[in-house]
């Protein structure tokens, strides 16, 4: 949405309509998730202009230790952010931060983001990310309404709430998934290992019925001599 604020003469409730439609294309989101095979690195591309900030959350959802290598490329082929990360963590605020990416476009251009892992022999990693579409310019057209005083003030912050409602929901979707893997798994384990138990518990009856059945045609004979 482009809209321009504060020229000629508009109503109060007009103004607050063109508010909302440009706070709701500040607010929206792109969510991808996508497998990265062993001994492989993913790319994707994301257009970022020269000065304006770039946010982005993952996580590893499953594989492994759920760790992975991420890098990030600019126009010009220089790495901005290498660095490698682990999910297999508790805390849902350290996951938080060791998810969340952000650096300050110094060229525009495609910026590729890669997701490297070739340290992995065996195991996929199941990543899923979150790239909010933020528009910094709305903002600045938004605070040009001075007229509406603490409604602009509110609804931007209504927004950014948004925002950070976005990124929890995506946080948690990936905790409760990793979560039911673990609980699948677990049961599954569990499973075998009653089934390992039963038959622990038939080959000793078995046992235990053959060693006394010996123990008795050992001894009647003897009893018969006596």
């Amino acid at each position: 949405w482009r809209v321009e604020l504060g020229t000629g003469d508009m109503t109060c409730a007009a103004k607050l309509s063109a508010l909302i439609l440009s706070l709701v294309s500040v607010t929206q989101a792109s969510v991808l998730t996508f497998q990265v095979e062993p001994r492989t690195m993913d790319c994707v591309y994301e257009v970022v202009d020269q000065g304006k900030t770039f946010n982005m959350d993952f996580e590893v959802a499953r594989g492994g230790l759920l760790d992975i290598k991420v890098k990030i490329f600019s126009p010009r082929g220089d790495v901005i952010i290498d660095k490698m990360t682990f999910f297999n963590q508790e805390d849902d605020k350290r996951l938080e931060e060791e998810g969340h990416i952000s650096f300050i476009a110094l060229a525009s251009g495609e910026h590729k983001i890669c997701f490297d892992n070739t340290m992995s022999r065996w195991t996929a990693k199941v990543v899923s990310m979150l790239i909010p579409t933020v528009s910094t310019k709305g903002h600045e057209n938004i605070a040009k309404l001075e007229h509406l005083g603490p409604v602009v003030d509110s609804i931007i912050k209504i927004a950014d709430n948004l925002d950070a409602v976005t990124r929890t929901q995506h946080h948690m979707a990936i905790r409760e998934r990793a979560h039911q893997d673990v609980q699948l798994s677990t049961n599954s384990r569990v499973h075998w290992m009653a089934a390992f138990e039963s038959c622990i518990l038939i080959g000793m009856s078995v046992f235990q019925l053959y060693y006394i059945r010996q123990w008795l045609s050992t001894k009647g004979p003897r009893r018969r001599r006596v």
